[in-house]
């Protein structure tokens, strides 16, 4: 956005011992960055007014010409594409070494043959406007080499501002807007923005009654929408103060009443719109006149021609501004031609509205067609503007064509409320954020200027917002704060560092056991870590026997196959295998993750109900794939006590009971800890594996973390243990038992049968021809220990005593070494 200083001049009182660099340096310090300040007419440094001497046709291209130019004391030889110039105009010539506005640099070139020294000007190469159909030609009153600056009076300072620096301040898009933190920051008097109200002047030159009617059929789209029909127009160009304004500030002078509504937008920040009355009206056998405008939603597939030509598709979210039958305009965007202002304009309606800022915004990007109207309406406008605007366009109308006259009453249609507060303020609270300890007397002065009315009652402030910061701005304590400290001025804030006391930060003990679990898993065994999604489908689940309707299911899955919450990371480490099978012979996966059940969780939903979110639970699987299933599941139970014994738990299994779905019936053990189930071992069904495509075996072992970290936590620290001061004896015992029999049933017979029996360890499994069908030989060490020195014969009795008993327990029979 462009403001210009002899305009904001017009509007606050700025000392003359103010420079524009300074005055730049205090908005951007606290209100709005200013990127750039420009002389106005330095950026027309090296472009003059020139006189067409000789016009010829290019010899080697239809479609340019070689104009020579004066531009006084020399004369040029350029090439040109344009062709709606003659002889004895006098046009703008940006020189070689000009850089114009819209960042072109002229150079000396050479086009088709024939050198050009320079460029002819159209009207948007020169930032005036956005017209680039043919040159820009200058009225009689321009002299030939004139400085085009010189030519157009140009005597402002441009202030550019950054626009993402006033997204959020939709009173900041118009200079009354930036005059009025102007004044705030400087503490001067800021001038009063009041037009003067007018009223209904009698009739048309028709002789009979304006009637206007306006209807709004939907107010949350349009809070306000206000109109009045003038009379006795005469289009004609602006005076040339308004176009100064207007070139000053970006906009390109049109005609005087578009230059009305694009000058009020531009000083006050709201759009105005006016139409030709006479293609919206419809006259009576009375002689009256009536104009119907309705503010609806467009219909589906409604064309409207809007006023840069183009032929637009607009649908039923959009909001459209219409004579009965036939759009006229989108609502806070554009225009339409069929209403368009033209020299044969002789009445108009103004209109000033307030649209709903959402739906502008998605109206301009479905139309991609963003404009300064659109640009401000979707910043949430107040709807306290659309009267002061009207007011201040009739007023200039009325200054610009003495002879036009107000014939319709103005109508004003509207609902709505803004939330003006009061805000509670807190000083003490105010002073505390700040880090300043700012006077009661500056606080008030600081939120007053910026408009704020103030009541106070013992150490608070009651503070109601003004209309123009309460639409989407203003609303809590903490934008107060930001206020009072913007213009108090961050700069005078001292730079001191909190009192902060430096603690290590507490050890998430839960996050550190996962990451000590990856390390070793990793390390030794050599598995690989995998991410999988925390959804599964119901066409997998039930290819491996699962019932999905206990599964918490997504309302807006991702994905067809990914639709209900897992309860087991199982399924996701299943499918793993298939697309790494065809890499490795032998490999495995582990995961740490969340599985979910349909059960209430520990975990409230939000701080104000007490619904719970659904139970949620963290554990680790392992996944071994190979060749034999016996071997794969013998690796899976090794790595298992492996990682176990990294945290000096010893861990045993047992047959299991229950068995998932998918699992091999052989193939299936509980893992246990101090005599606790914390998960299982389970081997994945041949039939199933097929189905899937499949073509390894599979154990996949689970384990809840929450009972992992349970277990560590009763282990303790380690402490120190002294030796035994007596030593040890180890004893060798192998035995032949039926093949049914389990491993843990011999050994907690053996480890139960006396105290003196200290350890247990299995180091031997055979099975073979020569021990019979549905046999096996089991071999421990077994470790005898007392508080004292054990003799052999002691030993030895000890040992027969259980050779007995698993005798006559299992049918045990000793086999000797």
């Amino acid at each position: 956005m462009q403001l210009s200083l002899n305009w904001l001049k017009d509007l606050v009182e700025i000392p003359k011992s103010i420079t524009a660099e300074e005055l730049g340096l205090r908005l951007t310090m606290h209100t709005v960055e200013i990127e750039n300040i420009e002389k106005q007419a330095e950026k027309f440094k090296d472009v003059v007014v020139g006189k067409i001497l000789e016009i010829r046709k290019h010899p080697d291209a239809d479609r340019l010409q070689l104009v020579k130019v004066d531009i006084g004391g020399e004369k040029l030889n350029i090439v040109c594409g344009a062709f709606n110039i003659e002889v004895g105009q006098m046009v703008p010539i940006a020189l070689v070494g000009a850089v114009l506005p819209n960042g072109m640099k002229i150079e000396e070139v050479e086009v088709r043959g024939e050198k050009s020294k320079g460029m002819l000007c159209a009207e948007d190469e020169l930032g005036l406007g956005n017209d680039h159909s043919g040159i820009m030609i200058l009225d009689n009153g321009a002299k030939v080499g004139q400085n085009l600056g010189e030519f157009f009076k140009l005597k402002d300072i441009i202030f550019e501002v950054d626009n993402k620096s006033i997204t959020h301040r939709p009173d900041l898009w118009s200079h009354y807007g930036i005059a009025r933190e102007i004044a705030a920051i400087l503490g001067v008097k800021l001038k009063s923005y009041l037009a003067s109200p007018f009223n209904r002047e009698g009739t048309s030159d028709r002789e009979g009654k304006v009637i206007l009617e306006v209807k709004v059929e939907d107010f949350d789209l349009c809070p306000r929408y206000m109109a009045v029909c003038l009379d006795k127009i005469k289009i004609e160009p602006s005076p040339k103060w308004m176009q100064e304004r207007l070139m000053a500030a970006g906009a390109r002078p049109i005609n005087n009443i578009v230059d009305v509504t694009n000058y009020v937008m531009l000083e006050l920040g709201q759009p105005l719109h006016a139409f030709d009355a006479s293609l919206i009206g419809t006259n009576f056998k009375t002689n009256d006149s009536k104009y119907k405008i309705i503010v609806r939603r467009a219909k589906k597939s409604e064309i409207l021609e809007t006023l840069d030509g183009e032929k637009r598709e607009l649908d039923e979210e959009m909001l459209a501004i219409a004579n009965g039958g036939r759009a006229i305009a989108v609502a806070g965007v554009m225009g339409g031609a069929n209403s368009e202002i033209s020299n044969q304009t002789t009445s108009i309606i103004f209109e000033a509205a307030n649209f709903n800022f959402i739906s502008i915004r998605k109206t301009a990007q479905k139309l991609g067609l963003r404009t300064e109207a659109s640009m401000r309406f979707e910043k949430a406008l107040d709807p306290n503007l659309c009267e002061q605007a009207i007011r201040r366009a009739v007023e200039l109308v009325k200054k610009l064509c003495p002879q036009a006259r107000v014939v319709s009453d103005l109508v004003d249609k509207k609902k709505f409320s803004l939330n003006q507060g009061p805000i509670e303020l807190n000083l003490d609270w105010l002073n505390k954020c700040i880090g300043e300890n700012i006077e009661e007397k500056q606080i008030k002065e600081i939120l007053e200027s910026l408009g704020f009315e103030i009541v106070k009652d013992k150490n608070l402030l009651g503070i109601t917002v003004p209309t123009w910061r309460a639409t989407r701005d203003i609303s809590l304590p903490e934008d107060i704060v930001e206020e009072v400290a913007r213009i108090y001025g961050y700069d005078k804030l001292k730079l001191t560092m909190p009192k902060v006391e430096m603690k290590r930060s507490e050890i998430n003990k839960a996050r550190a056991l996962e990451s000590r679990i990856k390390n070793i898993l990793v390390g030794g065994p050599s598995l690989t870590e995998v991410y999988n999604y925390s959804f599964v489908g119901e066409e997998l689940l039930k290819k491996l026997n699962l019932d999905s309707s206990s599964y918490i299911r997504l309302a807006n899955p991702i994905a067809s196959h990914q639709t209900i919450l897992r309860q087991s990371l199982a399924p996701s480490l299943i499918l793993n295998v298939k697309t790494n099978q065809a890499r490795y012979d032998n490999f495995g996966f582990f995961e740490i993750g969340s599985v979910f059940s349909s059960i209430s969780g520990e975990i409230s939903k939000d701080d104000k109900s007490e619904e719970k979110l659904p139970y949620q639970e963290r554990r680790l699987a392992i996944l071994v794939a190979g060749g034999e299933k016996e071997k794969v599941f013998a690796k899976a139970k090794g790595i298992i006590s492996y990682l176990f014994s990294s945290f000096d738990l010893d861990v045993t299994f047992s047959l299991a009971e229950t068995r998932s779905g998918w699992t091999a019936m052989e193939l299936a053990a509980n893992i246990l800890v101090k005599g606790k189930n914390i998960g299982s071992v389970l081997g994945l069904d041949r039939g199933i594996s097929k189905s899937l495509g499949i073509k390894k075996e599979v154990v996949i072992a689970e384990i809840g973390i929450k009972d992992f970290y349970r277990l560590i936590k009763e282990r303790g620290e380690k402490q120190f243990k002294e030796y035994e001061k007596y030593p040890p004896a180890m004893r060798d015992l192998a035995f032949v038992v039926e093949e049914k029999i389990l491993y843990n049933d011999i050994r907690e017979e053996i480890e139960n049968y006396h105290k003196f029996i200290k350890k247990v360890e299995l180091f031997d499994v055979y099975q073979g021809k020569r021990l019979g069908k549905n046999k096996k030989n089991l071999a421990f060490h077994i470790v005898y220990q007392a508080d004292k020195t054990l003799t052999a014969k002691e030993i030895d009795k000890l040992q027969q005593g259980l050779i007995k008993k698993l005798e006559k327990k299992f049918e045990a029979k000793i086999r000797n070494f």
